[in-house]
C-alpha cells in the first residue's frame, strides 16, 4: 500500500470518530447529548462542504460543468437546511451523504475514481449516514 493510500485510510477512518462518538452518546442518552448533537451536526456539514468542494477540482480537471452545478446544488441544500430547518438536518445529512456517494459512483460524472477509494467511501458513507440517522432518531 502506498503512502498516500495509507494516509487516506487513516484520515478517512479516523474521520468517522466525530460521527460515531456523538451517535453513541446520543443513543445512550448521555449527559453530553446536546453537545454531541451539535458536534455531529456541524461535522456533517463540514464533511458535506468538503466533499462538494472537492468536486470542483475533479470537474475542472475533466471539464465537466455538470459536476460544478451538482456540487453547488448539494452545498446550497445542505447550507439552507442546516441554517433554517435544523430539526431536519441530521436526517437530511444522512441522505445527502448517501446521495453524494451515489453521484460519485456515476461513471458518467466521475469515471476515474479508483476501486480502493470507492470501497473506502462506501464504508465511510454507510457509517457516517447511520450515525446521522441515529442522531436524528435518538436526538
Amino acid at each position: 500500500m502506498n503512502d498516500s493510500r495509507r494516509v487516506a485510510n487513516l484520515l478517512g477512518y479516523c474521520g468517522l470518530l466525530p460521527f460515531v462518538v456523538p451517535a453513541v452518546l446520543v443513543a445512550v442518552d448521555s449527559d453530553h447529548t446536546p453537545l454531541a448533537l451539535r458536534i455531529g451536526d456541524v461535522y456533517a456539514f463540514g464533511i458535506i462542504a468538503f466533499l462538494t468542494g472537492s468536486w470542483w477540482g475533479m470537474s475542472l480537471h475533466r471539464t465537466n460543468g455538470r459536476v460544478l452545478l451538482l456540487s453547488n446544488l448539494y452545498f446550497l441544500v445542505a447550507l439552507f437546511i442546516f441554517l433554517f430547518a435544523s430539526q431536519w438536518w441530521s436526517l437530511v445529512a444522512a441522505i445527502l451523504l448517501m446521495s453524494l456517494f451515489f453521484a460519485e459512483n456515476s461513471s458518467a460524472l466521475f469515471p476515474d475514481i479508483t476501486a480502493h477509494y470507492r470501497k473506502m467511501r462506501a464504508i465511510l458513507t454507510l457509517v457516517a449516514s447511520a450515525s446521522m440517522l441515529t442522531l436524528y432518531l435518538a436526538g
